[in-house]
C-alpha cells in the first residue's frame, strides 16, 4: 500500500487503488480479501532506512541452545547478540546471567560492546552495577579493549571510555549514534539519498538501537492477537469444545431497506419479546417504532433514518417466531446472512452484537447516510437483463453522457441474480442509464425508492461516520455462534472466527458493492439446503428463485 502525502504516514485503507500500485488494481482481487496476518500489512522500514543488517546474524545463537558448544558453537549469549548491533531493547530484556557469561573467547557483552563501539550499551551496563571488568583470553578487560581493539576511530576511543566510566553525556551519545548511522552506509550513495538518511536519522536510531524518541506511526499488534492470527505457537492449552449438536444445513436470511411496508408487524405487538425490543427502540431511537409501522406515514417510513431502524427489529420480530414454531433450525442453523441493512440483523442473530448494540450501529449508520443522501442529487436503479460487461459500459456512456454533473458517478451497486442489478450514483447519470439500458433491450431499467445512492462513493461520508462507531464497537464483538457470510465480498467466516478479521467487511459495506447472488452460491456449495427469509415481503426468495431453482423450491418466507 502507498504512503500518504507526507510521504511518511502509512495508509491503513486497504481498499484504496493509487495509479502505479499494484495493490487493489481493478480486475484484480482486492488488498483486503488477502487473508493475510495484521503485521504483514505494516512497513516494518522504508527501503531506504539504511538498515542493513543482516538477519542471519540475529539468528546464529539468540536464545536458543546459549553455550551448549553444539548448536551455539560461539558459546554466545542474547547479551552478546544485543551489545554487537547495539539493540538496547533486546540487551534490557536479558539477564544478568547472560550478561556476565563469557563466549568462546571469554568475552563478556561488555566486550563485545566495545568492540563494536555501542557505547550506550556499555555505559548502560555500568550505570546498572553490571560487572564490566571481567579479563577475556588474552588478559584484556573491556577497559583495556578500548585502546586493543582495531575497529574503533580515535573519536570512538574517547566516547568509549567516557561510556566504561558511566560519564558520557547525551549530547555524546547521540553523536555517537549519528557516527554510528554514517559508517553503516553503502558507499557511493546519490547526494539525495544521504541528504534524506540524514533527515531520517530519527527513524533510523529507533530501528537501529531501539533508543530515542521516535514514535510508530501505526499500533502494532500485541503477541496474544499475532497468536490468534496463528503467526506465533501458544503454549496456553486450549479447553475441549462443550458437546453440541451439529448446525442443520439451514440458513437464516434477512431482508434490507425496500422490504417495508405500512402495517408491518401489526400481529406481533402483544409478544412479550417484541414488546421488550420495542420499548428498548424507543429509548434509543427517540421516536415510537410502532406507531410509525401503524399510522405512517408512508413517505416517513420509508426514509432511510427511519426504514433501517424499523426492518432490523422487523428482523429481529421474525426470528423470535423462528424461535417459536422451529426452535432447532434458530438454535442450530449452519449460517445467516442479511441484504445491505440485513446484514445487522444477522450479526445479531450469530451473537456478534446484541440488541441494543445492534440497534445502537444501525440508528447511527441510517442517520450518516440519510445525511449524505442529502448533500447531492442521487439514486438508485434497478436494471435487469443485461449481463455485467454491458451494464458496466452502459454506465460509463451514462458518465461520458451526463453534463450536469462534474465528474459523475454511476456504477453498480448490487449483483442481486443472474442479469440482476442495481446501480447508484448521481441523479441525473442514473436517468441517462435508465434511458441507455432502455435502448439496449433490458427487460427492466428503472429508477427505485432507496433514498440515495448507497453503496457507492456518494456515501463516503456516512462511511467516514460510521467507521469510527464500529472501530468503538469492535471491544464488544464476540465470535459468530454460526458462519456468517457478508455483503461485501460474499465469503464466509466460520463460527468462531475473530471479529478483527471481518470488522472490515462491515466498515467497508456502506460504500462496497452488495454482492448478493455470489453469497448465495457460496452458502449452496457450502451445503445450505435450506433458507429461511426472515422478515417483511418475499424479496429475498424472489432473487434465490433467479439465482437456483432447486434453492428456491426449499426456500420459507416467515414474515411479518
Amino acid at each position: 500500500m502507498p504512503y500518504l502525502e507526507d510521504g511518511e504516514t502509512w495508509d491503513a485503507d486497504y481498499t484504496r487503488y493509487e495509479e502505479g500500485y499494484a495493490e487493489n488494481k481493478p480486475g484484480h482481487k482486492s488488498f483486503a480479501d488477502y487473508k493475510l496476518p495484521s503485521w504483514v500489512k505494516h512497513p516494518i522500514t522504508h527501503p531506504f532506512s539504511g538498515i542493513n543488517v543482516k538477519p542471519k546474524d540475529y539468528a546464529y545463537a539468540a536464545f536458543t541452545g546459549t553455550g551448549d558448544g553444539l548448536t551455539n558453537s560461539m558459546q554466545w549469549t542474547p547479551a552478546h547478540i544485543a551489545a554487537t548491533y547495539g539493540d538496547m531493547e533486546m540487551l534490557q530484556a536479558c539477564s544478568e546471567e547472560e550478561m556476565t557469561t563469557p563466549n568462546i573467547y571469554g568475552q563478556t557483552a561488555a566486550h563485545s560492546a566495545v568492540d563494536q563501539g555501542n557505547c550506550w550499551l556499555l555505559q548502560w551496563m555500568v550505570e546498572k552495577g553490571i560487572d564490566t571488568t571481567s579479563e577475556d583470553n588474552r588478559g584484556l578487560t573491556p577497559e583495556a579493549l578500548i585502546h586493543a581493539s582495531p575497529n574503533l576511530h580515535v573519536s570512538e576511543i574517547d566516547t568509549m571510555a567516557a561510556a566504561e566510566k558511566g560519564e558520557l553525556t547525551e549530547k555524546k551519545l547521540l553523536a555517537a549514534q549519528d557516527a554510528k548511522l554514517k559508517k553503516w552506509r553503502y558507499e557511493g550513495l546519490d547526494p539525495l539519498v544521504q541528504e534524506m538518511l540524514d533527515k531520517l536519522k530519527l527513524k533510523q536510531r529507533y530501528f537501529m538501537y531501539k533508543t530515542g524518541t521516535y514514535e510508530m506511526p501505526y499500533t502494532l499488534p500485541t503477541a496474544e492477537e499475532s497468536r490468534m492470527k496463528g503467526d506465533l505457537v501458544s503454549s496456553k492449552v486450549l479447553a475441549a469444545p462443550e458437546k453440541t449438536k451439529p448446525p442443520l444445513p439451514v440458513a437464516l436470511l434477512f431482508p434490507g431497506q425496500g422490504s417495508q411496508y405500512l402495517g408491518m408487524l401489526k400481529d406481533h405487538y402483544d409478544r412479550p419479546r417484541v414488546q421488550e425490543m420495542l420499548a428498548t427502540a424507543e429509548t434509543i431511537l427517540g421516536w415510537n417504532v410502532s406507531d410509525l409501522c401503524k399510522n405512517g406515514p408512508e413517505e416517513k417510513l420509508s426514509q432511510t433514518k427511519y426504514c433501517q431502524p424499523v426492518m432490523f427489529i422487523a428482523g429481529m420480530v421474525a426470528y423470535e417466531l423462528v424461535k417459536e414454531t422451529k426452535p432447532d433450525i434458530a438454535e442450530r442453523p449452519q449460517a445467516v446472512a442479511g441484504l445491505s441493512l440485513g446484514e445487522f440483523t444477522a450479526l445479531c442473530v450469530a451473537g456478534i452484537l446484541d440488541f441494543e448494540q445492534t440497534l445502537k450501529l444501525v440508528k447511527l449508520r441510517a442517520e450518516a447516510m440519510q445525511d449524505a443522501t442529502e448533500l447531492v442529487p442521487q439514486s438508485m436503479c434497478s436494471v435487469a437483463g443485461l449481463d455485467r460487461p454491458t451494464v458496466e459500459r452502459l454506465c460509463k456512456a451514462a458518465k461520458d453522457n451526463d453534463k450536469k454533473v462534474e465528474n459523475p458517478i454511476c456504477q453498480i451497486a448490487n449483483h442481486l441474480f443472474p442479469s440482476g442489478y442495481v446501480c447508484a450514483g448521481h441523479k441525473s447519470t442514473i436517468d441517462q442509464l435508465c434511458k441507455l439500458a432502455t435502448d439496449a433491450r433490458a427487460l427492466q431499467a428503472r429508477p427505485i425508492k432507496a433514498g440515495g445512492a448507497f453503496h457507492s462513493p456518494l456515501m463516503n461520508t456516512a462511511r467516514d461516520r460510521f467507521v469510527q462507531t464500529v472501530d468503538m464497537s469492535l471491544s464488544d464483538m464476540r465470535p459468530p455462534r454460526c458462519s456468517i457470510y457478508f455483503n461485501q465480498n460474499g465469503k464466509k467466516y466460520a463460527a468462531g472466527t475473530d471479529p478483527a478479521e471481518f470488522v472490515d467487511c462491515i466498515r467497508q459495506q456502506i460504500i462496497s458493492e452488495v454482492l448478493w447472488e455470489p453469497l448465495i452460491k457460496n452458502m449452496i456449495l457450502d451445503g445450505v439446503k435450506e433458507f429461511y427469509e426472515c422478515g417483511p415481503l418475499k424479496q429475498l426468495k424472489a432473487m434465490i428463485k433467479r439465482i437456483d431453482q432447486e434453492a428456491f423450491k426449499h426456500t420459507e418466507n416467515i414474515s411479518v
